[in-house]
């Protein structure tokens, strides 16, 4: 085999053709010694690219290159922390919301009349009264809200509503009674 040797220097360069690196492998292949000059000229083509490449401009872009990428994991990392903290403060927050509704003291008043007493007469905050037959119990607030006069109910009571802005409603069983001002009894229906 003719073999042009001018194809090794363009090896040696990176400028071969697909097809004149196939005559380059074909004429390695041919023997031990082209196999022995090519492993040579591998060599020489490493060093020569390395020396090509180890200049200070070189050497400084490449480390500015992995800088930028260290530099970008290093921003990425901390936002995942701060992420992670501010989740776990908004569980903290939410958790604390929730918990404190359900967990907050509860500012009502029970007032029962046990079977056998007497009816029991109560003035409310906002000079409602209420009359409490035997065996019915009252829940009120210590204060009522400036907008809502809320209570609950169990068995029988005569209700005379103060006038006011703000309805009051009474709970009773299964159902809320709204009043402004007047006179109710309330029974249980049986």
């Amino acid at each position: 085999m003719d073999f042009d040797y001018r194809l090794l220097a363009k090896y040696l360069t990176g400028m071969l053709s697909p097809e004149e690196m196939k005559q380059v492998e074909e004429w390695r292949e041919l023997s031990i010694d082209n196999e022995e000059v090519f492993s040579e000229l591998m060599k020489l083509r490493v060093s020569w690219k390395f020396t090509q490449y180890n200049t200070p401009k070189h050497i400084e872009e490449a480390l500015n290159g992995l800088n930028a990428k260290i530099n970008s994991r290093r921003r990425f990392q901390i936002l995942r922390s701060v992420m992670r903290y501010a989740a776990v403060i908004l569980l903290f927050v939410s958790f604390s919301y929730v918990g404190w509704g359900y967990l907050k003291p509860d500012n009502c008043v029970t007032i029962r009349v046990e079977q056998g007493e007497d009816v029991k007469k109560i003035v409310l905050a906002d000079g409602s009264a209420v009359w409490l037959k035997e065996g019915s119990s009252l829940r009120i607030p210590e204060v009522f809200a400036e907008n809502n006069r809320k209570l609950s109910l169990q068995g029988e009571a005569f209700f005379d509503v103060a006038k006011n802005a703000s309805p009051c409603k009474e709970k009773h069983s299964l159902t809320l009674q709204r009043m402004l001002s007047t006179h109710y009894m309330f029974r249980p229906i049986m």
